[in-house]
């Protein structure tokens, strides 16, 4: 009966990721156009049609013909599509069945850590903010403020009872983690006259600083550079072009995810 029991709510939980994972795929399309939209308005001051995460009803980013329900099934109906639009037979971005079959994995992944219900539901918050993150900087090479920002000040809010770190190391995690990459792009830019990274990438690490504490800015930007790294190497062999510089947000939010289930040791030998 136990046995069926975990079985039944593997499947739920499954289900209940790829749902979410479909919502994020919305998240990720949408907030980089309402952003240019905002923008638009307040330099043009030309009013458009309600766009926002839920009106109007999902369209083919191609032809902008209405997507039926059934084909917005996750997975399975980019199975059944084939991989191509029904309405122009262009291809379906492959970011959609990967975003949603992330999500179910992690979300599958966090919930089985058996740790309290709150301390799930907060990591499940933290971890489908970073996909959306990390899919939105590899699309549009922005952080957006509206999600890096709201995730900095909930790692706080959080961690008033010590969920994932003390307060006192949440907020050093946040300051440290600010200027710890504020001070290496000033760096990089006085030695080289280049960018190193964006201010988003401040942002997003003063925001896991704030989740985790200060303790694990050493971990955060290992992980993080390790994987940046080999992501341009994988680029560079795998492309004959590449641009010359990639986006590091997706490295920020694997390193993140990664803290989600490995937190408690540094916590447990530090506290």
């Amino acid at each position: 009966m136990i046995e069926w029991n975990s079985y039944l709510c593997f499947i739920f939980l499954s289900i209940f990721g790829l749902c979410i994972g479909n919502f994020l795929n919305v998240i990720i399309h949408r907030v980089p156009i309402i952003l240019g939209d905002q923008w638009n308005e307040k330099n043009d001051d030309v009013k458009k049609e309600k766009y926002n995460l839920f009106i109007p009803g999902s369209s083919c980013p191609h032809c902008h013909e209405k997507i039926l329900l059934i084909y917005n099934i996750p997975i399975l109906g980019w199975l059944y599509l084939k991989g191509k639009s029904r309405c122009c037979n262009n291809n379906i971005n492959l970011r959609y069945p990967t975003v949603e079959t992330l999500t179910a994995i992690i979300t599958v992944f966090i919930m089985i850590e058996h740790g309290s219900i709150w301390l799930n539901i907060a990591a499940l918050i933290l971890a489908w903010s970073l996909i959306v993150l990390a899919f939105i900087d590899l699309d549009k090479k922005i952080l957006p403020d509206c999600i890096t920002l709201p995730l900095l000040w909930c790692g706080l809010l959080i961690n008033v009872k010590s969920m994932f770190t003390p307060l006192p190391s949440a907020v050093i995690g946040a300051v440290v983690g600010y200027l710890f990459f504020w001070l290496a792009y000033w760096l990089i830019k006085a030695l080289t006259g280049k960018k190193g990274m964006g201010y988003g990438d401040f942002k997003l690490m003063a925001a896991l600083g704030a989740w985790f504490g200060w303790e694990i800015i050493p971990f955060l930007t290992f992980i993080s550079s390790f994987l940046g790294i080999i992501g341009y190497i994988s680029l560079r062999f795998f492309r004959k072009k590449t641009s010359k510089s990639i986006a590091f947000g997706p490295c920020l939010a694997m390193s993140g995810i990664i803290s989600i289930f490995f937190h408690k040791n540094f916590n447990y030998f530090l506290y």
